[in-house]
């Protein structure tokens, strides 16, 4: 009961009341979302984000933010703006692989990720969602472990959110197998090679070229990523 002698609001109903909103409407994620006729539904709005100067917020919205800049200071500016227009909830779609920007800073895509973490983390209505490798079938998943997330799996938290403090992570281990034993002996190879490079991963990046024009899909910071969850999610 709050100071004016009303019940709270249930999670429910404060979803129920909020308006969502999507930030990224070209995401590869949302294009596969909005599939969803459900989800298609429950968003009333995708913008992107040059659209925020003139979007008309409201104390409502909750904004789902799917896009990413490889700058890291635009996507500063754009967190700051929906910030600024005073929105009732920022949802950060954070990567799995954010987890290793901590130790290794040499790939940028998880360097770019953790820094919008750690911005979002900042603000009072922030929340991050972590996913893992986004999939509609297991198949299109690398060869191994995997820290991963349906495309369904997304779309019902996206129906009813919930949260543990400010973050939900929101994946789970997927084992794929190896198309051959060649492969098998390749990612054990590397394995060993990655534990030899130390802090220094990005020394492998000939070797990741290899490996991708070989159509192997779990080298660099994915075979880290996932590497880091395995314990974590098993």
């Amino acid at each position: 009961m709050n100071d004016m002698g009303e019940l709270p609001l249930s999670t429910l109903d404060q979803n129920q009341l909020r308006r969502d909103i999507l930030l990224g409407r070209n995401s590869l994620v949302w294009q596969r979302l909005a599939t969803n006729s459900r989800v298609a539904e429950r968003v009333i709005c995708t913008i992107g984000h040059r659209d925020i100067a003139d979007f008309e917020f409201t104390e409502n919205d909750r904004v789902w933010v799917f896009s990413y800049s490889r700058c890291g200071h635009e996507n500063k500016v754009l967190l700051q703006r929906l910030k600024d227009a005073r929105v009732a909830e920022i949802v950060y779609l954070s990567s799995s692989s954010a987890r290793i920007a901590a130790k290794v800073s040499c790939y940028e895509y998880p360097r770019i990720k953790r820094q919008a973490e750690l911005l979002v983390d900042a603000m009072p209505i922030g929340r991050v969602l972590t996913v893992g490798l986004i999939y509609e079938s297991e198949s299109e998943l690398p060869s191994g472990h995997n820290a991963a997330t349906s495309i369904n799996e997304l779309a019902e938290f996206m129906l009813a959110p919930h949260w543990t403090a400010n973050r939900t992570d929101l994946l789970r281990l997927v084992k794929r197998p190896f198309a051959s034993k060649f492969e098998q002996l390749f990612y054990r190879s590397y394995s060993f090679a990655m534990l030899a490079t130390g802090n220094y991963p990005c020394m492998l990046r000939p070797v990741d070229l290899l490996l991708r024009a070989l159509g192997m899909q779990w080298y660099g910071y994915v075979y880290l990523s996932n590497r880091a969850w395995i314990s974590t999610i098993s």
